[in-house]
């Protein structure tokens, strides 16, 4: 890479303080919008039966809907989010009181799923939205302001890795203590990976002298191995604390910590310190794990309380959940504009206001999560089909099925191009072009994939 434009990439992604609070929320509300409208035209329609035998215009056709839009959302229309959430809102209240005038059919337990649909749709949202952002942030067009900040603030790429600690809790099955050998073994295949795509990481960032950012994790860490160690960490502490001790575990965790971090380890974290030891050169990535490892006792706990709402093996059918998840969201971000104040937000320490707000923004998703859920729920009941369903779009499926190879896929194809092309001088319409392309490219590879693989079983 050319030294003047790695001087241009530091200095575009340095410094930077993040948006509001209000502003994360609301970027966040269009892609709900359009999987909403999606799934009534798919339900509502014969499209879903027709999901058996895939063709690329199906493909198209999805990728128009529910892809595209992220990408002109999050660049070109993000100068006008005001006015993007007002229209969205408006869009919203209509499918919302659709779904009220509806709710006799919420209380049906008679759809059986395969899946939890409601953790299908946060996990497809969580990662469009991050697939997006990675290459997103070496373009211009893209806000600065979205970008992960480099001290204390909120951009909407800070929450990346503390909603995936999130995702992995609601999704975690806490082993016996009689079981633990067994679960050993399968905790060894999850981390694999995780540690090999670590490692390759750092060559590949050594071998390309590519631009690296000290202030994310350190010099050798990175968010695989934050994903890794914390496997590694509640393989040993979960099996051996009963499930409502949690969150009082997690709050423990994040009043020490906080403590110990303004008592001066904020400062050295953050400072100029010489990074002379394995410790002090990842200060920032193994001692965030305290704030994650809380994160994610605090989701798992939460998943321990919704279960009371949730029958197995059926759809959600209780309205209770979507008040927890909408009463959460609003409690924990009040909490979080507080804690800001005194103490500020920052990913590179996950101190308090970033797990209180991590866990307001994951409650958010899965309020939206869980209304997706019921429109299916309300659309089926409605059309009479009440076998088991398991169809949900092309591109969600393909998605959900090979959720780290798709990450993998985007974040190769995010090097290539940093690496062939200067993407930070581009004009607004050829970025757009780039961006919609890398979009289709990986949603379409992970889609032939996932098509060729079904044919073969």
């Amino acid at each position: 890479m050319d030294t003047q434009y790695k001087e241009l990439h530091k200095e575009a992604m340095s410094n930077q303080t993040g948006s509001s609070l209000i502003e994360i929320y609301t970027s966040l509300f269009s892609l709900p919008i359009h999987l909403i409208i999606f799934i009534w035209m798919s339900v509502g329609t014969n499209y879903s039966t027709k999901m058996n035998s895939p063709n690329f215009w199906m493909f198209l056709l999805e990728f128009l809907i529910m892809i595209l839009p992220t990408v002109f959302n999050f660049t070109l229309l993000s100068e006008y989010s005001d006015a993007q959430f007002k229209f969205y809102f408006i869009v919203f209240t209509i499918q919302f009181s659709w779904l009220l005038l509806n709710h006799n059919y919420v209380t049906s337990s008679s759809i059986k799923t395969k899946k939890s649909p409601h953790m299908t749709f946060y996990r497809f949202m969580l990662n469009t939205y991050t697939v997006f952002c990675i290459l997103a942030v070496d373009f211009n067009v893209f806000p600065r302001r979205f970008a992960k900040t480099e001290k204390f603030g909120h951009g909407l790429m800070d929450i990346g890795v503390g909603c995936y600690v999130c995702s992995n809790a609601l999704l975690f099955t806490i082993p016996k203590v009689n079981n633990i050998i067994k679960y050993s073994f399968k905790v060894l295949k999850q981390i694999l990976p995780l540690l090999l795509l670590g490692f390759g990481r750092i060559y590949f960032v050594t071998k390309a002298d590519y631009n690296h950012y000290v202030f994310e994790y350190g010099v050798h860490w990175n968010f695989f191995m934050t994903l890794a160690f914390l496997k590694i960490l509640n393989l040993f502490i979960l099996p051996f604390i009963s499930t409502c001790c949690l969150s009082g575990l997690a709050t423990v965790l994040v009043f020490i910590y906080e403590i110990a971090l303004n008592f001066g380890l904020a400062d050295w974290i953050m400072s100029d310190a010489p990074r002379d030891s394995l410790f002090s050169a990842n200060r920032e990535g193994i001692l965030s794990l305290i704030g994650y490892e809380a994160l994610f006792l605090y989701s798992l706990s939460m998943k321990w309380h919704f279960s009371v709402f949730i029958k197995k093996n059926y759809l959600i059918n209780n309205i209770s959940i979507l008040i927890a998840t909408a009463f959460m969201s609003v409690a924990l971000f009040f909490l979080t504009t507080i804690l800001s104040y005194f103490f500020g937000v920052s990913r590179r320490l996950a101190n308090a206001g970033y797990v209180y707000w991590t866990l307001s923004i994951s409650c958010y998703m899965l309020f939206m999560s869980i209304i997706i859920e019921h429109f299916i729920t309300i659309i089926l009941q409605k059309k009479g089909y009440m076998s088991e369903f398991n169809k949900i779009s092309l591109i969600i499926d393909s998605i959900n099925d090979n959720l780290l190879l798709f990450f993998l896929f985007a974040n190769i194809i995010t090097g290539s191009l940093n690496m062939c092309m200067y993407t930070l001088t581009m004009n607004t319409i050829n970025s757009l072009i780039i961006l919609s392309l890398y979009m289709f490219v990986i949603y379409y590879s992970i889609y032939i994939l996932h098509n060729y693989k079904n044919k073969i079983i």
